[in-house]
């Protein structure tokens, strides 16, 4: 299954497309296709104005329409899309996920601060090596800050405050530097001091009243952590490297006072977040103090992690419930791709009775013969493409059709079978074709293909003018015996053809004869 996420926030918008499949022992496995992140400022004046800019909800358009291009080239099965804390609060916020969905079809859900806190940490919680003892994690978006403290894969504390560093700037900074405006004749307002004596009073109360414990580590997630993390280090490479909560102090205190043209000639400094990046610094620097931690580490997890892991989850409890092989779902797909069915279905009645009437000879397991019965419907798939090297064709078009409810692995045995269905010189080949390298795969491998490879040969004129009817066993032979109507000499000659491999795999010669 391929599987894509796109995670809008207040800042950015991210993408990703996963593979997802089971092993053969039922381990759910996946690996990343595609990773895209764009910054869209959806939340640009928001929290100015109450609602989005038109702007952008340009700008998030376009890259909602390039990612569902991007869905369709990769064929994704599923969509997961997810809106955060701009479209929470923004008055038009719902009536511009439907506008996305009308003009992408990409359905967007909105989710809670609640949820998004939880998604965080599940991500980051299966896939990041946490530190030892009480450590949090702390996620720092444009619109929301998402704390949950934790222990082990434990959580002990968690809430998404309503602090984002796109609402802090807007609100609080306004400029960089901060303007200080004279409010009487011996003071003036400190809008960075004004910030911190906000983060306190909205963290502050909740920490207290629920009790939260010291976490003497952080594990930052997100873009401002990471920006963070690169300027105290002067080095834009420097994104994973830890650090004292002494020199996020120290940073936040020289970046202060900067113009943007003085940040950008800071080593470190990333451009597209010099107008946040003071927010960004401060709030950190406020949780970390309340927190009590004196190191912050960075996690490239984060919130569409999380919704891997729920999709993962998901996936297997879908795999184990339904562990049976999907034959329907190949049933169904082959019905719209103009194939010769009655050649599949032919192929398909002779494979499956020399399965059952030879079990005494293959002794595999039942269970493999709905391998057998896709790759008869499957093996001229390739048909479809060209006659010519169609069996090429017919493994391509196996491998990657995406079965609903088949495993990689299994798609890559069918796809095999089909490729090789047609091979005459498989004894004098079998060292160097690519089959399955497990051993026990690659016996069952075989044995499906030799059955195969009759199966089919004794249709060679696709006209289905012959049925097997009973056979004969004996220790060092096997005769099969069929009627028909029909003239089938060149099914004779076919078959004379294609046996080679079966009286290899299973050492006994095999004839083929008519009954009269």
């Amino acid at each position: 299954m391929r599987l894509a996420i796109i995670d809008l926030g207040t800042n950015s918008i991210r993408f990703d497309v996963h593979e997802i499949s089971s092993n053969r022992k039922g381990l759910v496995q996946h690996r990343r296709l595609y990773r895209e992140k764009t910054m869209v400022r959806l939340g640009q004046d928001l929290f100015l104005a109450g609602k989005l800019s038109n702007e952008g909800k340009r700008r998030t358009l376009e890259a909602a329409q390039s990612f569902k291009e991007t869905m369709d080239a990769l064929d994704v099965d599923k969509i997961v899309a997810f809106g955060t804390a701009a479209v929470r609060d923004a008055s038009d916020g719902e009536a511009f996920l439907k506008e996305l969905e009308d003009k992408t079809t990409i359905h967007f859900r909105m989710i809670t601060g609640a949820e998004e806190a939880a998604l965080i940490a599940k991500g980051i919680l299966r896939f990041e090596e946490t530190p030892s003892g009480i450590f949090a994690l702390v996620d720092i978006g444009g619109g929301s800050t998402e704390i949950s403290v934790c222990k082990g894969k434990k959580i002990l504390r968690s809430h998404s405050f309503n602090l984002g560093v796109a609402k802090l700037q807007q609100v609080f900074l306004k400029s960089q530097p901060p303007l200080k405006i004279q409010i009487s004749k011996k003071k003036k307002s400190d809008p960075v001091q004004d910030l911190r004596n906000f983060i306190k009073s909205v963290i502050l109360p909740k920490m207290l009243i629920d009790r939260w414990p010291k976490a003497s580590r952080i594990v930052g997630s997100s873009g401002s952590v990471i920006a963070l993390s690169k300027l105290v280090h002067s080095n834009r490479e420097a994104s994973s490297l830890p650090f004292a909560r002494k020199q996020l102090s120290k940073t936040v205190r020289l970046i202060e006072n900067k113009t943007p043209a003085e940040l950008l000639s800071i080593q470190g400094m990333e451009p597209k977040r010099v107008d946040l990046i003071l927010a960004g610094g401060v709030l950190l620097d406020e949780i970390a103090g309340l927190l009590g931690a004196k190191q912050i580490l960075t996690s490239e997890f984060a919130l569409r992690d999380g919704i891997l892991v729920d999709e993962l989850d998901h996936y297997h409890k879908n795999s184990s419930k339904n562990s049976s092989f999907p034959l329907e779902e190949v049933e169904k797909r082959i019905a719209t791709w103009g194939i010769d069915h009655k050649h599949a279905n032919t192929v398909r009645t002779h494979a499956n009775w020399l399965f059952d009437q030879l079990k005494a000879v293959h002794g595999l397991k039942p269970a493999w013969k709905n391998y057998l019965s896709a790759a008869a419907l499957l093996h001229d798939s390739g048909e479809i493409i060209s006659h010519s090297n169609h069996a090429e064709h017919s493994e391509y078009i196996v491998k990657n059709a995406h079965f609903v409810g088949m495993h990689e692995w299994e798609s890559n045995l069918i796809a095999l079978l089909c490729r090789y269905h047609k091979e005459e010189k498989m004894v004098e080949k079998m060292g160097r074709i690519p089959y399955p390298k497990k051993d026990e795969l690659r016996i069952v491998f075989l044995k499906l293909l030799s059955i195969l490879q009759i199966s089919d040969a004794i249709d060679r004129t696709h006209k289905s003018s012959l049925q097997l009817k009973r056979k004969k066993i004996s220790r060092g032979k096997v005769e099969l015996f069929f009627k028909s109507k029909h003239p089938c000499d060149l099914e004779v000659l076919r078959f004379e053809q294609k046996k080679n491999l079966f009286e290899q795999i299973f050492r006994r010669d095999i004839s083929f004869n008519r009954m009269r």
